[in-house]
């Protein structure tokens, strides 16, 4: 019987409200300061989904020879393949919903037109880009597996500095317009690479870096406090807080791992083992994540169509705004865990694992 990773959950668990937090916030970074702190505090949220996922798939794997491609892409691709389809296809229809409510069936070739566009590389809402990355890192994971497998520290070494290089880069166009644009630039492999080798890496060293986080807590959590005062100040300076792509988000992605895994080593858990909304939060994040984006839009579009605009404005609006959008998720989440729609829109049936 496969051991479940209990702290996996808890971290899973909040870097999923954090990415609610990353979009609720983001309207906010340049009117409350509040709001500006709490959007750059959630930002290791896309990158630490990405370690969690390396992570998972190698300790999952990690007493097999090998591990058969063919059957491998089947079952991940698959997983993720059906939902991207159809939340493009959801999100397309919500974009352009006011063509089609004009036109009608008229509006039909420019839909399906937008669809196809959308599908090719995860543009039809602002968070389905991250799907398209772990597409590729799906594609890779057999060879990355090897690599950790025989060369971990070279492994790690290499895709930090491709990671660190290209996330340069792109820093450095962003902020003086230096250099050749790389388009798509979330899309990009090179970007992500290392967050993914992480989780291997950690997976294939579990016992000795837990080992020195239990030693070394205090000076993670002074590293952590560091990377996120760079952070706040390189955001603040250059005026990049919208950004996750840059070297301060790398660093505070590494520090927030550690230390978050470090504070759930030592909680002592209220619930159960294997029950509990921890659990159900970390199962359900994929559909959370997914979903969280249309509620969100919908929740602000809502008062401007009925002239109350003001509902959601100051810092008692975001907090309402985060905490309405993460309660009807949670609650539309709840109820289709329990339909057949479930499995195809990136959640879990309700009773599965």
């Amino acid at each position: 019987m496969r051991q479940r990773l209990y702290e996996f959950d808890d971290i899973r668990a909040f870097a999923a409200l954090s990415v609610i937090a990353i979009h609720a916030t983001a309207p906010y970074v340049t009117e409350e300061m509040t709001g500006f702190v709490w959007n750059q505090l959630m930002r290791y949220a896309v990158p630490l989904f990405i370690i969690l996922s390396g992570f998972l798939l190698y300790y999952a794997d990690r007493k097999k020879g090998t591990v058969h491609y063919g059957q491998f892409m089947r079952k991940r691709l698959t997983k993720i393949f059906i939902p991207y389809v159809i939340w493009t296809i959801v999100y397309t229809l919500f974009k352009m919903r006011e063509e089609i409510a004009d036109k009608g069936a008229e509006a039909l070739p420019d839909v399906g037109g937008a669809l196809l566009s959308f599908l090719s590389d995860g543009s039809a809402f602002v968070h389905l880009y991250f799907l398209i990355i772990m597409f590729q890192l799906y594609l890779l994971y057999p060879v990355l597996r090897l690599w950790v497998k025989h060369r971990a520290n070279q492994a790690l070494f290499v895709s930090f500095f491709c990671t660190f290089l290209t996330q340069t880069w792109v820093y450095i166009h962003d902020i003086t317009k230096w250099g050749v644009q790389i388009p798509q630039v979330t899309r990009f492999l090179p970007v992500w690479l290392f967050f993914f080798v992480l989780g291997m890496y950690t997976a294939r060293y579990k016992e000795g870096w837990e080992a020195w986080l239990r030693r070394n807590g205090l000076l993670v959590a002074v590293c952590w406090l560091v990377s996120i005062v760079l952070l706040l100040v390189d955001s603040r300076i250059t005026e990049t807080y919208g950004a996750s792509i840059k070297p301060t988000v790398v660093l505070y992605t590494i520090t927030s791992y550690f230390l978050f895994y470090y504070i759930c080593m030592g909680l002592r858990r209220w619930q159960k083992q294997g029950e509990g909304f921890v659990q159900w939060l970390s199962t359900q994040s994929f559909l959370v994540f997914l979903l969280h984006p249309l509620i969100l839009t919908v929740l602000r579009i809502l008062p401007r169509e009925y002239g109350d605009d003001a509902i959601w404005d100051g810092v008692i609006g975001m907090l309402g705004l985060f905490t309405a959008t993460t309660g009807m998720t949670l609650l539309l989440t709840y109820i289709i865990s329990f339909t057949p729609l479930a499995s195809i829109l990136g959640g879990v049936r309700a009773g599965r694992k």
